[in-house]
């Protein structure tokens, strides 16, 4: 179906002609804005790392020894082959990418990351490798490192999490960097040649919808390849929830406000950033709000009907 908005895998299909999916893996690493006994971190991470789904297992170290390193090479060689297995069996595809996708993928020394990088890539002809980090662990020897994969047949992408443009809002949100550490670290990204996925959060009750704007604002600025626009959820866990249940009350938005929001920004977009998602997908088991939302395809129809009956299509606003 055609969408009011620049869709991911209508950008897929056309660079290479047919269905391509993801391989989702879990280096072992943890992430930098939480303690060793798994506390801290944002306010709404749950400890899960944004891991999928099939590979959520409890919260693990940095890579140190090499008898460590040596399993978690081995380990990944195993998430790799069923995740091929699976495109495959549910798929029929034979085209995929590699996606280091749980906590924060450049949190290990160099030769870490290389040892990693290398022997998951080894492992079949992947389209293209991405990364998920944070801004704060991208010095100019990492960047270099993921630029050395890049070759005519396989793209670098990193995922990016930025959520706000307002250096107020990351403090609130205790994401332990500045909107300059992401500006500085996108730059570098780009003029390596890597392309660039911007995370960013719709968060009511903390900003508003023009703070929000200002966000969209500085990925279009920043020169973003895509973007993830992510709705807040209250899941078990975090501080957002024990926040919750300590003052009882908490400002979600209605679905029609969440529809309407997520069109207006969309209007705001420009047009050559790719849309990879558009809503956080969280399983029951974690979630504490919203709970009654329609499921995503839903939604997305909502999103796509706002913006069919407005005339407005992805850009028309910036």
């Amino acid at each position: 179906m055609t969408r009011h908005w620049n869709t991911y895998s209508g950008y897929l299909k056309e660079k290479y002609g047919a269905p391509v999916y993801r391989v989702s893996v879990d280096a072992g690493l943890s992430c930098p804005n939480r303690r060793s006994d798994g506390s801290g971190g944002c306010i709404y991470c749950d400890g899960t790392g944004a891991s999928a789904v099939h590979l959520r297992v409890e919260e693990k170290g940095k890579a140190s020894s090499s008898a460590l390193l040596l399993g978690r090479c081995e380990d990944i060689k195993t998430q790799i082959d069923s995740g091929l297995r699976y495109i495959r069996r549910r798929y029929k595809s034979r085209l995929a990418m590699l996606y280091f996708q749980s906590w924060s993928n450049t949190y290990a020394p160099l030769p870490v990351l290389r040892k990693l990088y290398d022997e998951a890539l080894a492992q079949y002809p992947f389209v293209s490798l991405i990364v998920s980090t944070r801004p704060d662990l991208l010095c100019d020897d990492v960047v270099a490192l993921l630029a050395s994969y890049r070759t005519e047949e396989r793209d670098v992408w990193v995922e990016l999490g930025l959520q706000s443009a307002s250096d107020s809002t990351l403090e609130v949100l205790n994401r332990g960097h500045d909107v300059k550490c992401f500006t500085d670290a996108h730059a570098r990204l780009k003029d390596a040649g890597i392309k660039v996925c911007t995370h960013v959060m719709m968060l009511p009750f903390i900003e508003s919808r023009e703070d929000m704007l200002d966000t969209i604002k500085l990925v279009n600025d920043s020169g973003s390849d895509a973007v993830k626009i992510h709705n807040l959820c209250l899941t078990r866990g975090t501080r957002l929830l024990d926040d919750y249940t300590r003052y009882g009350c908490y400002a979600g938005w209605s679905i029609r406000r969440h529809v309407e929001t997520t069109a207006l920004l969309l209007a705001y977009l420009d047009w050559n950033i790719i849309v990879e998602r558009l809503l956080t997908e969280m399983t029951r088991a974690r979630l504490v709000y919203p709970r009654h939302y329609p499921d995503k395809r839903d939604i997305l129809e909502m999103i796509d009907s706002y913006m069919e009956a407005r005339s407005w299509t992805q850009g028309c606003l910036s």
